[in-house]
C-alpha cells in the first residue's frame, strides 16, 4: 500500500513538472567528433534559417502558459512574414535536427509546421522550458551547433561535460566563451564594433544592444562583459580542419560572391546577390559608406584583386570610411586592418540618418540636454544614429554602441 502511494506521489510530481520545466534526465550521451568548419556551418545554418511565421499558427500559446511566455520582439504586430534565424526560447533545444524535451517534432522547422509557439524570451519566470514553444536558448544553440546529442544541458553542465577550459590567449575560431549559470557564446574572432573592443560571436540571445533578432545571430561581446566571468573552452571532440584552419584573426565564415560571375575561385558564395562584370563605382572615396548587397558579409582582402588573400569579412550594414578607390574596389579600415572590398558591396548611407563629430576629436553624450550627466562619448571616425532633436535643435539625441543620449549639435555633422 505504501508503495502504491509513493508511486502515485512521484507520478503527481512528474506531471506537475512537465507543465513547467524540464526535469534533468540522466541519459546516454552521444558526442561525436566534428570539425570546426562543420560546427560553424551548423551554427550559420541556424542563424540564417529561412522560415514562415504565421500569427494564427505560431503566435498563440495555451491559456495555462500565457503568464510564463513572452513573445520575441520580431513577431509583435506581425500577421505573417518570412523570418530569418531561430527565435530565442528559454530552455529550448529546437535546432536543425534536435527538439525540446517531450515534444513530438524533430526540428525547429517541424515544430513551426506543427503550430508551435515561436520562441519565449521570458527568462525571469523561473519555469525553464515551456511546453508547446519552439526555439533555442544560448546553451541549446551551442549544443546544437556542435551536434551534442544529449538531454538539454545548462551552461554549467554542458561546459563541465563536453568542454575543456583553455587560456584566453589560446582561444580560436569556434571555441566558446561560457559564463556558467548565465550565458554562453561561440567565438568567431576578435575585433571592434564602432570603436569598442571585443569578440564577434555566434549565439542565441534575447539581448538586442547591438541589433538583430531575439534569437540566433552573429553578435558581439564587449571586452568589458567578457571580463565579467566568461571562461574560454574547447569542445572535447573538436577536429581541426585538414586545410589551413580559420584563426581568430582571419575568419571567413560567410564569403561573398566573386566580382565576376565566371570566376573559378574555390570560395563558396553564400549570398544570392548577382554581380556584374562591369566595374562598379557607386560612391566616391573620402566619405562614410555601408556594406550592402550581400546577405551576411563581404570579403575583406589585402589588395584590390579577387586573387588577393582574404583578411576576414565585414558584416552587412557595417559603416566604414572609404579611404581609396581602385578599379572597382574600395579601401577601408575595419577591425584594425586596412583592406579592400568589391565596389558592388558598397552603398551610400541613407541621408539624414547618421552623424559623426566635426571640429573636435571627442564629444560627450549626456543624459539630457545642457547639464545631463555623461553617458559616453563619440570620437572621430565613429558614427551614431540620429534619434531626434530638442525643441530649439541645439542638442541632438543619438544612439551609439547601445548608448542613447544627447550631444551638442554644433559638433555633429550628417554623413551621407
Amino acid at each position: 500500500m505504501k508503495g502504491n502511494k509513493l508511486k502515485a506521489l512521484i507520478f503527481a510530481i512528474a506531471l506537475t513538472m512537465s507543465a513547467t520545466a524540464i526535469p534533468f534526465l540522466k541519459v546516454d550521451a552521444a558526442s561525436s567528433p566534428i570539425t570546426r568548419s562543420q560546427a560553424e556551418q551548423r551554427a550559420l545554418n541556424m542563424i540564417n534559417l529561412s522560415w514562415t511565421y504565421s500569427s494564427s499558427k505560431n503566435g498563440t500559446v495555451a491559456s495555462n502558459y500565457t503568464s510564463m511566455v513572452t513573445q520575441p520582439t520580431q513577431f509583435k504586430g506581425i500577421i505573417t512574414a518570412q523570418e530569418t534565424g531561430i527565435p530565442y526560447d528559454w530552455g529550448g533545444l529546437d535546432g536543425l535536427d534536435s527538439h525540446s524535451y517531450g515534444e513530438p517534432w524533430t526540428s525547429f522547422q517541424d515544430a513551426i509546421n506543427q503550430g508551435a509557439f515561436a520562441g519565449n524570451v521570458n527568462t525571469d519566470a523561473g519555469f525553464g522550458y515551456i511546453q508547446t514553444t519552439a526555439g533555442l536558448d544560448c546553451s541549446g544553440f551551442v549544443q546544437a551547433a556542435f551536434n551534442i546529442q544529449d538531454s538539454k544541458l545548462s551552461t554549467s553542465t554542458m561546459f563541465d561535460k563536453y568542454f575543456t577550459k583553455i587560456n584566453l590567449s589560446d582561444l580560436k575560431h569556434m571555441d566558446i566563451l561560457d559564463r556558467p549559470g548565465d550565458h554562453v557564446v561561440i567565438f568567431d574572432r576578435w575585433g571592434t564594433l564602432n570603436g569598442i573592443s571585443g569578440a564577434y560571436t555566434y549565439e542565441a540571445t534575447p539581448d538586442q544592444t547591438f541589433g538583430g533578432i531575439q534569437g540566433t545571430k552573429q553578435y558581439f561581446l564587449t571586452m568589458n562583459e567578457l571580463n565579467k566571468g566568461y571562461i574560454p573552452g574547447r569542445y572535447i571532440n573538436i577536429v581541426e580542419d585538414t586545410q589551413t584552419s580559420t584563426t581568430s584573426t582571419t575568419p571567413t565564415p560567410t564569403p561573398t560572391p566573386t566580382p565576376t560571375p565566371t570566376s573559378s575561385t574555390t570560395t563558396t558564395a553564400t549570398t544570392t546577390t548577382t554581380t556584374s562584370s562591369s566595374v562598379p563605382k557607386p560612391v566616391a572615396p573620402g566619405v562614410f559608406a555601408q556594406i550592402a548587397n550581400v546577405n551576411y558579409a563581404a570579403n575583406f582582402r589585402t589588395s584590390p584583386s579577387i586573387s588577393a588573400s582574404i583578411i576576414g569579412t565585414v558584416p552587412k550594414g557595417t559603416i566604414a570610411y572609404l579611404i581609396n578607390y581602385s578599379n572597382g574596389w574600395y579601401q577601408l579600415k575595419y577591425n584594425g586592418h586596412v583592406g579592400w572590398v568589391w565596389g558592388a558591396n558598397i552603398a551610400a548611407i541613407p541621408s539624414g540618418k547618421y552623424v559623426t563629430v566635426k571640429n573636435v576629436s571627442l564629444l560627450n553624450i549626456r543624459s539630457n540636454p545642457n547639464n545631463g550627466y555623461i553617458l559616453g562619448t563619440i570620437n572621430q571616425n565613429q558614427y551614431a544614429q540620429v534619434l531626434g532633436y530638442n525643441s530649439d535643435k541645439t542638442w541632438m539625441q543619438i544612439s551609439i554602441n547601445g548608448v542613447q543620449g544627447w550631444a551638442y549639435a554644433q559638433y555633429l555633422t550628417y554623413i551621407y
